[in-house]
């Protein structure tokens, strides 16, 4: 393969990174407001059952099963229909997928709303007796919150084929718009028309008709060839479900440890917010993670099983090394730089309406936490599609769960026999997540070298050195200049955690807040582009120079133009 060839596929992989990333953004600028007018509406009596545990907990894990199932399984034996057969085939296949996930999703949402409390005591330790008002609203919110999953799961379906045809941008705003009706839903329904909780369920409920509707506008042109089909004997299907079975015991369990860690075991300390703050702490490394990584994962599956099918090992190797390097380049400089800030990040988005300072400083305690786990997530992200490309799913599965017991070990021996602190128990959940996505990543990138070479031992051991060294002086100076600034400009957070239970009234300015984030992590910015020039680090200068390339580029292509 020619340098000019591998230099267009990385255009066009960028590329497509970009866009979907541009969709993202969208998509996340929606849920950060979600989540502030959340925070601003409701307390943890109200946000802890609706949102942690009904939405996120019970009716999110039943979609990501799907959606984590059907994605790297469906995708690529469609693209394999469509370029070996025709586009109608391959619809053929993609009219089964519907149909089967269709009755699934209906015996699914029956089972919630006929057994609610199945699903109750499933997930949490609440029972009637012990809890009686935040019980009735949890039963509440999941009878009526179920139906949204059909929308949101079969979403997952339409979104892969947008993303088969590469329109990568409608296939992520789907979400968006799921985001903007839970949005009005709040705002509308509670801050204008002055409706109780129940003007968020609404916006749930249209939020999640929203998002299937955004991605048929993508596929209007080809809803000719969707007919519901039971032909379950079709070999692509039948395919898909020996694929599907390992994946489907890998995600099972990544769920079951996620809501242990994140809802049951929390529920076994009897402080009000804790979820809630937990919660909180995991949405900005959910963020920084879907507008990069995840963008760039989405945009080289496609390209992935083109290299696949074409069986160019080598190139594939090339791919996925140098995208991992190029990630850890960026993300574990970063996770550094967040640790540091965490705590003040938060503190500015979450303080207010219904979130005093001590709640919204345990969503920063946590979210600095959560926040060191960006670069194995990274990774994580694209090693993932390499095996999906590959259609190796046994060994993902099996990988996964093994990483997984270490979080789930851990959270239990120090929350129920150690017995620690509210804020110690945050700390262990988010920890342990971070270290077992660690082991995760490390052992997924063990286990390809051995069938797809993607790094020289030699290099690599220099490039972790180096990015060692660089990280250490991002944080350093990231934390000095931060302790510095709020030294000489204080902006009362110290001072109210200090005063906490007392009945003073301390002021916390957000102004000098944003001003100690701006200048501790312009500092810490400068270091790292200083150093990557200092030390030598190759990555970050390919992509300041690709960029300034590109620029250039389209300046030259405009004058000429002229």
């Amino acid at each position: 393969m020619s340098s000019s060839a591998n230099k267009t596929l990385a255009d066009r992989i960028i590329k497509a990174s970009f866009i979907v990333g541009i969709a993202h953004i969208c998509l996340k600028f929606a849920g950060l407001i979600q989540v502030k007018f959340a925070t601003q509406f409701l307390d943890a009596s109200l946000y802890e059952p609706i949102m942690v545990v009904a939405f996120t907990g019970v009716i999110n894990s039943l979609f990501l099963i799907g959606e984590e199932v059907i994605g790297p399984t469906f995708l690529s034996l469609f693209m394999k229909e469509k370029e070996t057969k025709d586009e109608k085939a391959a619809w053929h296949f993609t009219n089964i997928v519907l149909t089967f996930q269709s009755l699934v999703l209906i015996a699914v949402i029956s089972s919630i709303v006929c057994f609610p409390d199945f699903f109750i005591g499933l997930f949490t330790k609440w029972t009637e007796a012990e809890d009686p008002s935040r019980y009735r609203l949890l039963r509440q919110s999941l009878q009526v919150l179920a139906p949204a999953l059909f929308f949101l799961s079969l979403g997952s379906t339409t979104y892969m084929l947008l993303n088969g045809y590469k329109k990568f941008f409608l296939a992520a705003f789907g979400d968006a718009s799921t985001k903007v009706c839970i949005i009005l839903g709040l705002v509308i329904g509670m801050k204008v028309f002055g409706l109780d909780y129940r003007a968020l369920f609404l916006g749930i409920l249209f939020g999640s008709a929203a998002k299937i509707l955004t991605h048929a506008v993508g596929l209007a042109k080809r809803l000719r060839y969707l007919r519901p089909s039971l032909d379950w004997r079709n070999p692509a299907f039948r395919t898909m479900l020996l694929l599907m079975l390992p994946l489907l015991a890998g995600i099972i369990f990544a769920k079951v440890r996620d809501n242990f860690n994140n809802i049951y075991i929390l529920t076994h300390i009897d402080q009000q917010g804790i979820l809630m703050a937990n919660d909180l702490g995991r949405k900005l490394f959910a963020t920084i993670q879907w507008l990069v990584p995840y963008a760039l994962q989405i945009a080289l599956f496609p390209f992935l099983c083109e290299l696949v099918s074409q069986r160019d090992r080598e190139k594939l190797g090339m791919v996925l090394g140098s995208s991992c390097k190029l990630l850890l380049a960026v993300f574990v400089p970063a996770a550094v730089l967040l640790f540091v800030l965490g705590g003040p990040i938060s503190v500015l988005i979450f303080l207010g309406g219904k979130t005093g300072i001590e709640l919204a400083s345990w969503a920063g305690l946590s979210t600095a936490c959560y926040c060191l786990v960006l670069p194995a997530a990274a990774v994580e992200c694209v090693l993932m599609q390499g095996y999906f490309a590959d259609q190796r799913t046994v060994s993902v599965t099996v990988i996964g769960v093994i990483s997984s017991m270490f979080s789930v070990m851990l959270s239990y021996i120090y929350i129920v026999f150690v017995g620690v602190t509210p804020q110690g128990a945050l700390v262990v959940v988010a920890l342990g997540f971070v270290i077992s996505r660690c082991l995760k990543s490390a052992a997924l990138a063990i286990y390809l070298e051995r069938s797809t070479p993607m790094f020289h031992r030699r290099d690599i051991s220099v490039f972790f050195f180096k990015l060692a060294v660089l990280s250490v002086a991002v944080g350093a100076v990231t934390w000095l200049v931060s302790t510095g600034v709020d030294k000489v400009f204080p902006d009362g957070i110290s001072k109210a955690l200090e005063q906490l239970g007392s009945g003073s009234d301390v002021h916390i300015s957000r102004v000098r807040i944003a001003m100690r984030i701006v200048i501790a992590g312009a500092a810490g910015g400068i270091v790292y582009l200083a150093g990557s020039f200092a030390l030598r680090l190759a990555e970050p200068r390919q992509m300041i120079m690709w960029a300034v390339e590109k620029v250039l580029k389209k300046k030259n292509a405009t004058a000429s133009a002229s």
